[in-house]
């Protein structure tokens, strides 16, 4: 092979699983929102949903734990401003793509856009996560926020911590708000 050959295929490579990535979250992401949509409607018609319903789909003890982890990010880390736990939840060199399509790289800009985040909507808390859903090393959740705002985090874990994450809101115009 020549060089230019060898260039041209390792680029190829890289911008596959890029465009991979761009294709494929989104439509697992809408694929997700149609099932929570379908599920939510059949539950409601079963009988009323209590604030304590869940739906918690984790077949071994590493999905489990990635779930656990992933309610603290949430419950603990992010609604108490707790950025040392934050830190400690997600891999030095986080990747993270937010609700406006930004990227973040490692877990100092990461935390840079999250406080940024909170100035911009200081009332931002998940009060539940309805569903959680875990597969090998990836997480898929939704939080519910004030407003009756719903979220979508897609993760994935490496050594119990979040090396890549995916953020998606219900609401363009309220996704906007943030940085």
């Amino acid at each position: 092979m020549t060089e230019n050959n060898i260039y041209l295929s390792k680029n190829f490579d890289i911008m596959y699983k890029f465009n991979f990535l761009h294709v494929a979250v989104p439509i697992i992401v809408m694929l997700f929102l149609m099932q929570f949509s379908a599920l939510k409607e059949y539950t409601m018609a079963q009988e009323p949903l209590s604030n304590q319903s869940q739906i918690v789909i984790a077949q071994t003890p590493v999905e489990r734990a990635n779930l656990e982890r992933f309610d603290k990010l949430d419950f603990q880390a992010w609604n108490n401003r707790n950025w040392t736990l934050f830190r400690e939840l997600h891999a030095p060199d986080v990747l993270v793509v937010d609700f406006n399509g930004h990227t973040t790289k490692g877990i100092e800009q990461h935390v840079q856009w999250a406080m940024a985040a909170i100035s911009a909507a200081p009332e931002s808390r998940v009060l539940t996560h309805p569903i959680k859903i875990a597969a090998g090393n990836w997480t898929a959740g939704t939080g519910t926020l004030p407003g009756n705002l719903t979220m979508v985090t897609l993760a994935h874990w490496k050594d119990g911590r979040i090396a890549q994450e995916y953020l998606f809101m219900q609401n363009p115009s309220t996704a906007a708000k943030f940085p």
